[in-house]
């Protein structure tokens, strides 16, 4: 066969036009807004896209190109059990091949949207049965661009990258591709699941047990049914996998037994050390609570030797102090960090920064720094009386508790707030034996920002509920004796789209307390980062930093997690500590720190919408989602066992089948 070259793209003589071609039966965006997620503001940005909705972009893209990365990430993408998307896909792929390097046959662009109708009409899921509308889309836009492709053309291949949508994938902070682990549980292959999620999350068993699942209330099965328990299943993963994210040549089970040791890995019951091999660069991380720990995996998944300084004498931050022992097992969270030094991090404990070591040293020694420093100080209540002994701050309170010191609380115990620090400090009360525990709020249950079942959980355990009330001041003379609170009611709403709590007009009331526990949120500390004054400020105390690349104003120090926003999702800190990693890499290779097209491809995917306006569902029943395993409210409140149990390896895969693998494809052509 005659070799034939390529020749470079001409220069476009003139600006592109956007055109789109998008399917209508899809909620999302209009072609204009679609528009403006071509208009990149960063150097590097997005030409064309190719997506479940259809084509759209620049007259100037190679379509033929971008169709066959479209096809590369379903090959991928594939689970290879239904022929059509096995099979078919595969033969698209091939037209396209031929189309690009300019020896297509006759008929060849009439099969490939033959292909994808036929495709669409009989595949399994939804990894290949969205190639009709983009297909359509595809040679519609792309019409001339075909023809003379088939007429023997060629074009420069584009450069893209693409990423697998989904309602629940879409919905999670970090990205994790819930369909595909999913799916791994459902064939019974924990350790493949668990390799899924820790693509974009290194703490498994810490997610499983913690998160509070925002990706459940996307899920598809909820028009017609309940939805999946995604994070049970990735805890169920979690607990049975083997090797956990090791090297499969150094596999072995994942027994949650306790850990003796929080310091260096080869002090540790099965861990060993790093393995040898050319390592490029050092990178120091302050703090190794999920936001450091997860920056630190995946910098050393890269190759670089990260070094955490924690001030804490134990793994994890707010995890290990914040969470405690009946939600989060101190045992879980150990080994899942033995296995992040595993990776070849370095965790350097009761090590303060700005004590132990200055930040100032840190930026002379390292290239980069990573502030993932939490946020755990707590939030005043700002009120009389709040400074006298028995009054509280609930993030001490828990921290003191986990580390093993002695709060005395006295019988009559009232935690001030709504939130799942105020569920967590008085579910704890009761755990230390305090006969009485009440939660003050001033707002009313329905209003309360804490997750509904740990709402549920406290009150079947005996925690007691006033709501309406407002903190007023703090009463006693050597000690606290009573809280002052005003009565509310419930006004117009905030900014938060809560119904604003006002006071009533009537008196105070008085209600009798051994002990005060504030949980009215909580702060990060900046004192030892400001001395050497090489960052910036904004007006609310925080760090400024670039949302896009995390870093602050001085370059090469990034900073993430509750650091950024004084107390957030756990995920979401695991998903800053990934970001805060890729640029932290792309600033130490010397790339742009710009947004990275992974970012990018994922954030105008989001934007787009994974759900079809006529999403077609079961109509028969589809199974009931399987119930948790737990300990009997009795049972739960003498000890810090844990609550819940875990799926069985039955729940798990008929939970896991449950699941309509709604995957959503979308690739991008970069600038």
């Amino acid at each position: 066969m005659e070799s034939r070259s390529t020749p470079p793209k001409p220069e476009a003589t003139h600006a592109p036009t956007f055109k789109a071609a998008l399917s209508n039966r899809w909620q999302g965006p209009s072609p204009q807004e679609v528009a403006r997620l071509l208009e990149p503001d960063v150097s590097e940005g997005l030409r064309a896209l190719l997506c479940w909705r259809g084509a759209a972009g620049h007259d100037d893209t190679c379509w033929v190109s971008l169709g066959l990365a479209y096809l590369d990430l379903l090959q991928r993408e594939s689970c290879g059990r239904c022929t059509p998307c096995r099979i078919g896909t595969h033969i698209m792929r091939d037209i396209l091949l031929r189309l690009q390097d300019g020896t297509a046959r006759t008929g060849d662009v009439e099969e490939l949207q033959r292909l994808a109708d036929a495709i669409e009409d009989t595949a399994w899921c939804g990894v290949a049965n969205t190639v009709r509308d983009a297909f359509l889309g595809l040679l519609t836009l792309g019409a001339e661009h075909f023809a003379r492709h088939a007429a023997g053309a060629t074009c420069p291949p584009e450069r893209t990258t693409g990423w697998l949508a989904a309602p629940c994938r879409s919905t999670c902070p970090g990205g994790v591709d819930c369909p595909s682990y999913i799916f791994q549980v459902s064939e019974h292959m924990p350790h493949l699941a668990t390799a899924v999620v820790r693509q974009d999350n290194p703490l498994a068993g810490v997610i499983g047990r913690t998160c509070p699942h925002p990706c459940e209330g996307n899920c598809t099965l909820t028009q017609v049914d309940q939805p999946i328990a995604i994070n049970s299943l990735k805890r169920w993963a979690a607990d049975r996998a083997e090797g956990l994210g090791m090297d499969a040549r150094d596999t072995g089970p994942y027994e949650l037994s306790e850990l003796t040791s929080a310091g260096p890995p080869e002090a540790r019951p099965g861990a060993r050390p790093p393995t040898p091999g050319p390592v490029r660069t050092h990178v120091a991380i302050v703090g190794a609570g999920p936001a450091g720990l997860s920056a630190a995996y995946y910098l050393a998944r890269a190759g670089y030797a990260p070094v955490i300084f924690e001030r804490l004498p134990v793994p994890g931050g707010m995890l290990y102090v914040g969470i405690p022992e009946y939600r989060l097992p101190k045992a879980v969270l150990r080994q899942e960090v033995t296995l992040i030094e595993r990776e070849g991090v370095d965790i350097r404990y009761d090590t303060p920064v700005g004590k132990a070591v200055g930040f100032g040293q840190l930026l002379e020694d390292f290239p980069a720094v990573f502030l993932g420093i939490g946020a755990h100080a707590g939030r005043s209540l700002d009120i009389p009386g709040e400074d006298l002994p028995g009054s509280l701050d609930a993030i001490d309170f828990l921290r003191r508790v986990a580390l093993g010191e002695e709060v005395s609380l006295g019988g009559r115990v009232l935690v001030i707030g709504g939130g799942n620090s105020a569920m967590d400090a008085a579910r704890t009360c009761l755990r230390l034996g305090v006969p009485e525990v009440t939660v003050v709020y001033r707002r009313d249950r329905g209003e309360m920002p804490a997750n509904p079942w740990e709402v549920d959980e406290a009150e079947e355990e005996g925690v007691r509920f006033h709501f309406l009330a407002a903190p007023v001041r703090c009463d006693g003379d050597a000690c606290v004796t009573q809280l002052v609170c005003q009565p509310m009611e419930l006004g117009p709403p905030d900014d938060s789209g809560r119904r604003r709590p006002v006071a009533r007009s009537c008196d105070p009331i008085a209600m009798a307390a051994d002990t005060v526990i504030a949980a009215v949120g909580q702060r990060p500390d900046f004192s030892p980062f400001r001395t050497a004054g090489e960052l910036a400020f904004n007006n609310w105390g925080y760090l400024e930093m670039d949302p896009r690349t995390l870093m602050t104003s001085r370059a090469g120090v990034f900073v993430g997690g509750d650091a950024v926003s004084g107390g957030g999702l756990i995920i979401e800190a695991i998903a800053a500590g990934k970001q805060a990693a890729v640029h932290v890499e792309r600033f130490l290779s010397g790339q742009p720190v710009v947004e990275d097209p992974r970012y990018l491809v994922r954030r105008v995917a989001v934007t787009l919408g994974a759900r079809e306006s006529r999403q077609p569902l079961p109509t028969a029943e589809w199974g009931e989602r399987e119930r948790m395993p737990s300990l009997a409210p009795d049972v739960r409140t003498g000890s810090f066992t844990e609550v819940e149990n875990g799926f069985s390896d039955q729940q798990a895969r008929r939970e896991g089948k449950r699941c309509l693998r709604c995957h959503r494809p979308i690739v991008v052509a970069l600038t």
